[in-house]
């Protein structure tokens, strides 16, 4: 039997330094539709295009609450503001698992799973890109002024 269930996707939302485990639902759709005023379609691509930080966290509150894990939206807004941050890449990065996981649960049963790894894709170039570690400090990274090494060792002091 598989682990991807179309018909309740499962997703989990890294937040605030904790990871929260979601459950697409209907009622989880209509939290977000009601916190939104709009689509769940629409919500979704606002939530990348500059979606106000205070309807961000309206929507974030929705989610999780609709998901078990009850958080205010004056909640969520602190966590963005003193966690997160109102702006930059961690900001970035939580919309696009929001849009994600709307994305997700918005496709038709039967392209879930398709949809699920597309998005998995997305958002490991998104952070795979942006959060690589660069080696030139490194003690082994050959530097500018350094010749390249022949591979034999050279006698120490």
């Amino acid at each position: 039997m598989s682990a991807f269930v179309a018909a309740r996707p499962r997703y989990t939302l890294p937040f605030a330094g904790k990871d929260y485990e979601l459950l697409g639902t209907f009622g989880m759709i209509e939290a977000v539709e009601y916190a939104t005023k709009a689509h769940i379609g629409v919500a979704a691509v606002q939530i990348v295009n500059g979606m106000p930080v205070n309807e961000l966290a309206k929507v974030i509150s929705a989610v999780l609450t609709a998901c078990g894990h009850k958080v205010s939206a004056d909640e969520a807004g602190a966590s963005l503001m003193d966690v997160v941050g109102l702006e930059g890449e961690d900001n970035q990065v939580l919309r696009f698992h929001l849009y994600a996981f709307l994305s997700i649960c918005l496709a038709p049963p039967s392209a879930r799973e398709k949809k699920a790894h597309q998005m998995g894709e997305l958002i490991g170039k998104l952070t795979g890109a942006s959060r690589g570690k660069t080696t030139d400090a490194s003690a082994s990274a050959p530097s500018a002024c350094s010749p390249p090494s022949s591979g034999v060792p050279t006698p120490g002091p």
